[in-house]
């Protein structure tokens, strides 16, 4: 076939109108049902796939979305990651992924340059708070839509998250029902929206429980495993005074703790309670068997998905802020306080 196979050959060959061909591919809802068949009946008989790249030239629309994580490394990230992209292809646009992980002065400028690239909408499930990550926002010429974090321009973008001061509580909550007084918490940066609102969840409830706070039981870092287990040697394995019970700000993490505590000999529940925060896959099986704040990922993604699609399509439509609500999982990893 010496003829070039593009939106003009499948025009001719389905007998339509080249703007039809564009409508089907960009999925506008004003083409007949019928019409739309044949035309990618065409499209599939010639294996046809067009260039996104060269469409969105043409139009000035790219249709790809660009979601920004901290740590795709995390489980949970790995997961959220799959259900926004997979919602985002049916809805017919693409989506390319960029790690924020280190955030060095090269990360910051390779973040920037994001900028550059005429995305059609923006995700940000990072949840820092520097006062430069609000004036990247500013600066993005194209929708927006924030993923558990708030920011003091939040009212400005749409935003779905978690009620992370409730997840805290929650957990922290629940150690103290099981009598424990001396609760230790792993919690992530400080910078992060996210790990502030579970750190005030966790003092609210010891404050309610009239436990004064113990900030030598208290860490702060990168929700790693690595960081699980330095924290297990510091204030669990090295100390004369050991937490009963810890509250783990998020799974991934909590499984360096768990390791470090299970090879020194630490049996949980017997020894240690643990309560963390996510629920990925991995903490339902019988290894792990987790107890932990259930962090909806899955509505999450989709939500996510709809809310970026509906701001692109309808750009002026109000502003809306999605509060979902955790759930405590109670599974093997913790027990009543033993004396």
């Amino acid at each position: 076939m010496n003829e070039k196979i593009d939106i003009n050959y499948i025009a001719k060959k389905a007998n339509v109108s080249r703007s039809t061909v564009s409508r089907v591919l960009t999925k506008k809802t004003n083409v007949k049902e019928s019409t739309r068949e044949k035309v990618e009946q065409v499209m599939a008989e010639l294996n046809y796939h067009p260039n996104s790249m060269a469409r969105g030239l043409a139009t000035g629309k790219q249709n790809i979305i660009a979601l920004v994580v901290s740590d795709i490394r995390n489980p949970f990230y790995a997961q959220l990651v799959w259900t926004i992209s997979t919602s985002l292809r049916e809805k017919g646009y693409l989506m390319t992924l960029y790690n924020s992980a280190d955030m060095t002065r090269k990360d910051r400028e390779s973040l920037w340059s994001l900028l550059d690239y005429g995305f059609s909408g923006l995700i940000m499930a990072d949840a820092r708070k520097e006062d430069d990550f609000s004036q990247f926002l500013k600066q993005a010429d194209c929708p927006i839509v924030l993923v558990n974090r708030t920011l003091g321009i939040a009212n400005t973008y749409d935003t779905i998250t978690l009620d992370n001061i409730q997840g805290g509580y929650l957990a922290t909550k629940h150690l103290l029902e099981l009598g424990h007084r001396r609760i230790a918490m792993l919690r992530g940066p400080e910078i992060s929206t996210t790990s502030q609102g579970r750190y005030e969840g966790y003092v609210y409830a010891l404050q309610e429980a009239g436990i004064p706070l113990d900030k030598t039981l208290i860490r702060a870092g990168k929700l790693n495993m690595e960081f699980g287990r330095e924290f297990a040697k510091k204030i669990i394995l090295h100390s004369d005074n050991p937490p009963s019970a810890v509250f783990v700000g998020g799974d991934f993490t909590c499984y360096g703790l768990m390791d470090a505590c299970i090879r020194a000999g630490i049996r949980i529940p017997e020894d240690l309670s643990i309560v963390s925060f996510d629920d990925i896959p991995f903490s339902d099986t019988a290894m792990v068997n987790l107890t932990t704040i259930s962090h909806p990922y899955t509505q999450i993604g989709e939500l996510v998905a709809k809310k970026i699609v509906h701001r692109i399509e309808q750009p002026d439509a109000p502003v809306e802020q999605i509060t979902l609500l955790p759930t405590l999982v109670k599974r093997g990893s913790t027990a009543p306080y033993k004396k």
